[in-house]
């Protein structure tokens, strides 16, 4: 059973003891020479290989009559850097060449450009299984580790590879079953956009979500110059400067800028303002800008620009920006594009100088590091170099967040940005959350000896996850979920069988006339090897009457319960509070929020020590769970 909280008058003298007795137990576990190794920055491909995929079947004389394609591959093609490797074809019966691979510089973009009119409206079928082995054709069976691998596929339909709907069915199978996981082995990522509510869904999900890409659906052609750039951002994070109200910064160490403006109906002339207020429009731009202007777009690149303030005189954009070529930049470990509900999604940023992470604190001592979620939710978070609060390590370059309460299913929108009095930078970034069932869970009843017992089960979904890495727990709740909280006892999920994925939890001292809730932690892999750490809202356990009266209990059948005060915190935050009728004194509770934050981190710690199952990884994200209850997320 249990262990009830105290009051909040007793709570201090119980933490004092509680504190003595880890203190012995860390003590002896040093001695033992357990270690933990810490979390390092992911080591990041220099640039990016980037294969575009254009639909031009019939059905888009529907879809796009205006062959919006055209200016939206234009807009692509102009963001790009120039390092990128990147080439463009058309598929529908066939697949054909618009611009050959090869690096994004001056010439292969004015050919791509021109080619760009290749895109038409009139083959008879749809074949994206050709169209993606053409793409891939060339790169192995292995990730590359100098290159980003990316597919951009646009299609408005599904599967026709003939007017037979059996063959149509099989080479979906195919694709999915036999293609993709191919694909999957050279590290690539499949951004797919879906232009019509017609098209398979599922299948272009699929294809997104099994390699962390992005998926975007539109039924108006009108958006996909800006779905190019969402996803121009998630395959390159390129770097930009705030803009606010239409001005922004520029620093000495900018070499060159790109300004996107998006331009409404009937718009006036886009007009640039250096600051020397010089002021010019595409008619009279100066030789050292090169203006794209398209019907609802500028893309405006200048070279060795002033420093100081400048500014842009049109219309607001959300989707405006300010692009920027320099050697100081923001930078963030490899964040994904996809998460499940229950993850908490890592954010890792830090400064780099010629790509080399800058570690100096004369320099990062003046630097404002802050992750702003703009969608579903707003919220901002201030990050610390500190080793607290998230951060996983103190002064070692890497500004760290954990954010989990704010993600909501769908898109979910973020900036992050880096400032000092003279400098600003910023990554503009979104992840897609899917309500996806990762586990199953159920209640048994057992005999074992001539005696009665329950069993908790739970299993994976492999679909999904990857069950050879996988490590679990789990917090069991007893009474409704309001005030279970003072009854939570944290359970064990063992594999009895590794043949059989699932894992159990097996007690006699289980009441079925009695509620319970289990919440279940889990960190594993998926099927590419991107980490998990997931924890589910508290599932209700309908436990089965025993078919006969319980014996008494046999030694084979043990309820291996550990009786805990604070359970892990990443568990314990799904648990809902129950109302007090009265509230802690203000000091009483900052005097003590320390030692509380110590003696949580310190418990998790140990319970994963000894268990042998969780690591560092573990232990930094309970930590944050811990610190977050008492201070909550820095606005």
């Amino acid at each position: 059973m249990g262990v009830v909280f105290t009051s909040a008058k007793n709570r201090l003298v119980d933490k004092f003891k509680l504190f003595f007795l880890i203190i012995c137990f860390a003590a002896s576990i040093i001695i033992c020479g357990i270690t933990w190794s810490a979390e390092v920055d992911e080591p990041q491909p220099q640039s990016n290989d980037i294969r575009v995929l254009i639909d031009v079947s019939g059905s888009m004389k529907k879809n796009d009559p205006k062959n919006l394609r055209l200016p939206a591959l234009r807009l692509l093609v102009g963001l790009l850097p120039p390092d990128t490797s990147a080439a463009v074809w058309s598929f529908g019966t066939t697949t054909e060449s618009i611009t050959a691979p090869g690096l994004a510089n001056e010439t292969w973009k004015k050919n791509a450009r021109l080619a760009s009119k290749k895109i038409h409206s009139r083959d008879l079928f749809t074949n994206i299984g050709a169209a993606l082995e053409t793409a891939t054709a060339d790169w192995g069976t292995t990730p590359s580790k100098l290159k980003q691998r990316s597919i951009i596929l646009l299609t408005d339909g599904m599967i026709d590879i003939s007017k037979d709907k059996t063959k149509n069915a099989l080479e979906r199978t195919r694709i999915l079953k036999e293609l993709l996981p191919k694909i999957q082995q050279t590290g690539a990522t499949i951004h797919t956009i879906a232009l019509s509510k017609n098209a398979d869904h599922d299948f272009l999900q699929q294809l997104s979500t099994k390699t962390d890409g992005g998926f975007e659906q539109t039924d108006s052609a009108e958006q996909l110059e800006r779905i190019f750039l969402r996803l121009f951002e998630k395959t390159t994070k390129p770097d930009t400067v705030p803009l606010v109200d239409n001005k922004f910064l520029v620093d000495e160490s900018i070499l060159e800028l790109t300004l996107l403006v998006f331009k409404p109906q009937n718009a006036r002339p886009t007009e640039v303002i250096e600051p020397d207020k010089t002021q010019y429009q595409q008619k009279n731009s100066p030789g050292y800008t090169k203006w794209q202007s398209e019907k609802n777009y500028d893309l405006i690149t200048i070279t060795r620009p002033k420093t100081g303030e400048w500014s842009i005189n049109a219309q607001t954009d959300p989707d405006n920006r300010v692009l920027v070529v320099t050697n100081l930049q923001i930078q963030t470990n490899r964040i994904p594009n996809n998460l499940f509900a229950g993850e908490m999604l890592n954010v890792g940023l830090f400064m780099s100088d010629n790509n080399k992470k800058i570690s100096d604190d004369n320099f990062l001592q003046f630097i404002s590091m802050s992750a702003i979620q703009k969608e579903p939710e707003k919220k901002r978070w201030f990050l610390h170099d500190n080793g607290l609060r998230g951060d996983t390590k103190a002064h070692d370059g890497t500004f760290n967040v954990q954010i989990k309460k704010t993600l909501k299913t769908g898109k979910n929108q973020f900036t992050f940005q880096a400032k000092t009095e003279t400098l600003q930078r910023e990554i503009n970034y979104s992840v897609i959350i899917y309500d996806t069932e990762l586990i199953n869970t159920r209640a048994e009843q057992q005999q074992k000896n001539n005696s009665n017992y329950h069993q908790i089960l739970v299993t994976p979904n492999i679909e999904f996850v990857n069950p050879e890495t996988m490590k679990m727990s789990a917090l069991l709740l007893e009474g409704d979920l309001v005030n279970s909280k003072d009854s939570a006892q944290a359970i064990t999920l063992q594999q009895l069988n590794p043949n059989v994925l699932e894992w159990s939890y097996e007690s006699d001292q289980l009441d079925p006339d009695k509620d319970y809730h289990v919440i279940i932690h889990m960190l594993t892999t998926t099927r590419t090897g991107r980490p998990i750490d997931y924890t589910s809202e508290p599932i209700q356990l309908n436990l089965p009457a025993f078919d006969k009266p319980i014996l008494s209990p046999d030694e084979s059948v043990i309820d291996n319960t550990p009786v805990i005060d604070d359970a892990p915190d990443n568990i314990k935050e799904s648990i809902k509070e129950p109302e007090k009728e009265t509230v802690e004194d203000e000091s009483e509770s900052e005097e003590n929020d320390w030692l509380t934050g110590v003696i949580i981190a310190v418990i998790v710690n140990i319970i994963f020590a000894v268990g042998g199952l969780f690591g560092y990884r573990k232990w930094k994200k309970s930590r944050e769970a811990a610190y977050e209850e008492l201070t909550g997320e820095l606005e």
